[in-house]
């Protein structure tokens, strides 16, 4: 059977010191399935008065030392059961996740779960490990001073994550968060509520003490903005927009807390002539359709050097004609809706400026047969100057801008004028060439001859207004930390008392 059935999910709550509890108001918010454009469930939704709750059961076990004080190797535990629970439950999570932002169920793969998930799962396994490995460092200065660093536990943090990938990014955050002892209040998009329920659930049956982990549904300005300025909450970590990162800085600096920013992204796939297009052709359609563009790294901006630009587009329209839109839960289907009915119009009037900044090769609208959704077909724009609106401004849809340059220093000059420095490719059959461009493309992350693949120990995060800090293996542990050091001062060997 190539479709699956939608699964029914139950009216979702905020997870609040170990329970599962509605909003103080009773409020609550429909959750809209993007595909079909109609209500899922109801979702509670939080306020002030949820995250003061919230914070006080976080704050409450940080102090009780249950979890902050415990050995890595419990919380290696409990994380690993989590993560084996997160694998166990694939099916589920991804199916929520189909019916909450329209990802595409994906092919069946047996008795693996779902690359998504596994890549969640592994999330909470290396921070586990790494936390445990990490250890304190000692310093010995000539017999007469002992010094060792410290690396604990820093109190109750705020994550507050996006909806395009919900339990991926998520674990990103939490992994980290909850292996070096903190606390944490988890406000995920208000347009993605349904997974994390599960992760809720997982949580508790892994044996995570009560209070620990909380988790508040809500919009940003009812539930995210008094989380970030609740006085118990030392830190903010968030993934989103840079206009909404701007405001929780402000917010945040009046109390000096420590924020970590991941935010968007127009970054620059550009592909010399002497790549193996074979690779790079199909790459970059990746690179641009998966998750129906909804990618904070997507190669959104093209970059073709002239030599082999009429044969780029060539290639890339015909392999283009492989992610055409369709019912997410057929799996046969590679591109599913757009998250909401706000973001489908904001796609929309980008293509509607296409037509006046360029020329769309192909796409550029809904599909055929598709009446219903938030369905926008895989476009491509060219002939548009890299000064236009399309291919300066983060789209966050299947839509690619594609540019001709001549040379190195032209497609630079290209890739680096822009307001964002998250992610850059390179597609080079030159080592010269890759070492030279990698070196000076203004990117918090690049790849050559390949995408996405990476080590969690790298650091993941981007430049200019594309984050703010660092994530990843010991950078996480540095913000998620409070370091500290001892000092010991040594009786200096001419003193020794004999005898002694």
């Amino acid at each position: 059977m190539s479709e699956v059935e939608a699964i029914e999910v139950p009216g979702q709550v905020h997870y609040i010191d170990g329970s599962f509890v509605g909003s103080v108001s009773g409020d609550t918010f429909d959750v809209i399935n993007p595909a079909t454009e109609e209500v899922v469930t109801t979702a509670a939704r939080g306020g002030a008065e949820d995250v003061a709750l919230a914070v006080k059961a976080a704050k409450e076990a940080f102090d009780g030392g249950e979890w902050s004080h415990a050995k890595p190797s419990f919380r290696r535990k409990v994380l690993f059961k989590a993560a084996d629970l997160i694998e166990a439950r694939s099916a589920e999570v991804v199916a929520r996740q189909t019916l909450e932002m329209g990802s595409p169920i994906g092919p069946d793969f047996g008795d693996k779960p779902h690359p998504v998930i596994e890549r969640s799962a592994w999330n909470l396994r290396f921070f586990a490990e790494e936390q445990e490995q990490a250890g304190d460092h000692a310093f010995n200065r000539d017999d007469s001073l002992l010094t060792y660093t410290m690396a604990g536990a820093a109190g109750v943090f705020g994550l507050i994550t996006p909806w395009n990938g919900p339990m991926m990014l998520s674990t990103w955050k939490m992994a980290p968060c909850l292996a070096y002892g903190n606390s944490a209040v988890h406000k995920p998009s208000e347009m993605s509520p349904l997974s994390i329920g599960v992760l809720c659930e997982i949580f508790e049956e892994a044996g995570m003490p009560n209070g620990v982990y909380n988790m508040l549904l809500g919009y940003g300005k009812e539930a995210g903005v008094p989380l970030v300025e609740h006085e118990d909450v030392i830190g903010v970590s968030f993934t989103g927009s840079p206009a909404t990162a701007r405001d929780i800085a402000t917010r945040a600096a009046a109390g000096l807390k420590r924020t970590s920013f991941e935010l968007g992204g127009k970054s620059a796939n550009i592909v010399f002539a002497d790549a193996d297009l074979s690779k790079a052709v199909p790459a970059a359609a990746m690179g641009i359709f998966m998750n129906s563009g909804q990618v904070c790294v997507a190669g959104s901006r093209i970059l073709v050097q002239q030599d082999i630009y009429d044969g780029f587009l060539e290639g890339f329209e015909k392999i283009a004609g492989a992610w055409q839109p369709g019912n997410p839960l057929d799996r046969k289907t590679r591109i599913g809706p757009l998250v909401s009915k706000s973001q489908y119009e904001r796609v929309m009037s980008y293509l509607d400026l296409a037509r006046n900044e360029g020329r769309i090769l192909f796409g550029g609208g809904r599909p055929a047969g598709l009446d219903r959704g938030y369905f926008v077909e895989p476009t491509a724009i060219v002939d548009a100057n890299p000064s236009a609106r399309v291919c300066q401004e983060e789209i966050f849809g299947p839509v690619a801008t594609i540019i001709p340059f001549s040379d190195k220093d032209e497609a630079l000059a290209i890739a680096n004028d822009s307001s964002y420095g998250l992610a850059g490719y390179i597609w080079t059959g030159s080592q010269d060439t890759a070492h030279y461009m990698s070196h000076r493309l203004q990117t918090g992350m690049i790849w050559i001859n390949s995408g996405f693949d990476r080590d969690l120990r790298q650091p993941f995060g981007g430049m200019k207004n594309s984050g703010l800090g660092r994530e990843g293996g010991g950078l996480s542990r540095e913000f998620f930390t409070e370091t500290r050091f001892v000092s010991f001062p040594l009786t200096p060997r001419g003193n020794h008392v004999a005898g002694h």
